[in-house]
């Protein structure tokens, strides 16, 4: 596995849209991104080999419309504007952004992950009074296992209570099954009957 960076379209879209209310310029960019966003709506319940071919399909022609407008408007756009930042946004991202149609197991954005550091956030305050360094720790390394959970829709109470129990005789060698995703796969079917 090699790290494949993948552009956030809500950070694109984002900025398209300020600039859109501050005089209206960027409304056929804000239409066509908007249009991405109903394939991904359409594709949300498909495997990833067909999600892909969707995207492939629907969401490459709307790739071509956005990077003609951005060619465009980057020859006429003042920089400063925030029409300009949109468009210098969307045009040092562009490759980032283009890869989430090369494979159906990508997002089209990161709002998923940006929501599970949402709670990381809310808890800061809460943590102030952990008691310790090390109860911190402890506290931080529940609350990841608890998102890891979440994230493979696995209840993280029947997670902690069948992983607990099984840790003190789990073979070593097998231990990536103890993981929230390894446990859905191998433990969770026979854990939750």
């Amino acid at each position: 596995g090699r790290v494949v960076e993948i552009g956030c379209w809500a950070h694109a879209r984002r900025r398209f849209v300020e600039a859109f209310m501050a005089d209206g310029s960027a409304a056929l960019l804000v239409a066509l991104i908007q249009q991405l966003y109903q394939v991904e709506r359409a594709a949300t319940h498909l495997e990833p080999d067909a999600r892909r071919a969707l995207r492939q399909e629907q969401s490459m022609p709307l790739l071509g419309r956005i990077d003609a407008e951005r060619q465009a408007l980057a020859q006429t756009v003042l920089p400063k504007s925030p029409l300009g930042d949109a468009v210098r946004y969307l045009t040092n991202q562009w490759a980032a952004l283009q890869r989430f149609v090369d494979d159906g197991r990508f997002a089209i954005d990161n709002n998923r992950a940006e929501n599970q550091l949402r709670v990381v956030a809310v808890g800061r305050k809460n943590w102030l009074f952990a008691g310790s360094f090390e109860g911190a720790r402890r506290a931080a390394l529940l609350y990841s296992l608890v998102q890891s959970c979440k994230l493979v829709d696995v209840s993280p109470f029947a997670y902690l209570k069948d992983v607990l129990l099984r840790l003190a005789t789990h073979p070593h060698r097998l231990i990536d099954q103890l993981t929230p995703k390894g446990w859905a796969k191998t433990f969770g079917p026979q854990a939750s009957a």
